[in-house]
């Protein structure tokens, strides 16, 4: 009967659909307010007033799991209390142009929690969609002479802070962050918002804070356990039937 049970459980485990992973944005760590002007050169441009800032989310693809993260989507908006579907992918190095150095700016300097550092957390988010643009390598971020901020191509990427005093701060650390990033090889992965269609508001894609094992491998991990587990229970058997038996 054991045997048959342990038989039902593997197969519905390998059978059954698995759940849509989502994403549900719990919050906004910071509130730099910025105005963002972009064109990828490939269709999507626009000016966008926005907050800079590190976003706490909550992925359902393992756990559920709770952390700290950065958008790598300027195409999209996305709100406070939000749920919608992702497609968990582990290509974001070849996925863009800068897939490497966005990786390596996420994993050096935007892991912690960033709640009381907001223009870490500014800057960090500046330099990510900086090098989310396909169509340009940034290497530096500086002032240019309308006030505004761009690391040398104002058409393609251009900040305004408006009145905030530490603007020139955020700029100086994100030059940092950019040229830091140069020559990175680094490996990572993202949260594809394309699962929720194409809508504006759809949902931002997301960096991904450190790669979960995928359903197809927790199924087999599961059936694996399920062997063994089936395994140790027929030696044990055998091995009480033997003292039973012994003289």
């Amino acid at each position: 009967m054991r045997r048959f049970a342990l038989m039902w459980l593997a197969l519905a485990m390998s059978t059954s659909p698995a759940a849509a992973d989502t994403i549900t944005l719990n919050g906004f760590n910071n509130n730099t307010a910025a105005t963002v002007t972009f064109d990828d050169g490939a269709g999507h441009s626009g000016s966008i007033n926005t907050l800079l800032t590190q976003f706490n989310v909550t992925f359902t693809g393992v756990g559920p799991l709770t952390f700290d993260t950065f958008s790598i989507d300027l195409f999209h908006t996305v709100t406070a209390g939000q749920i919608y579907p992702v497609n968990p992918r582990g290509d974001v190095a070849t996925a863009f142009v800068n897939g490497s150095r966005i990786a390596y700016i996420f994993q050096t300097y935007g892991l912690s929690d960033l709640t009381s550092n907001p223009d870490q957390a500014a800057a960090v988010q500046l330099a990510l969609w900086d090098l989310s643009l396909n169509n340009h390598n940034p290497t530096s971020f500086q002032a240019d002479a309308d006030g505004t901020y761009s690391s040398g191509d104002q058409n393609v990427f251009s900040v305004s802070f408006g009145s905030n005093p530490d603007a020139s701060h955020i700029a100086g650390l994100t030059a940092q962050f950019l040229s830091a990033s140069i020559g990175a090889s680094t490996q990572g992965s993202w949260l594809d918002a394309a699962a929720a269609g194409d809508a504006p508001n759809r949902g931002e894609s997301l960096l991904r804070r450190v790669p979960e094992p995928s359903s197809g491998l927790l199924t087999l991990l599961g059936l694996g356990a399920l062997g063994a587990w089936g395994l140790w229970r027929r030696r044990g058997r055998r091995g009480d039937a033997t003292e039973r038996c012994s003289p």
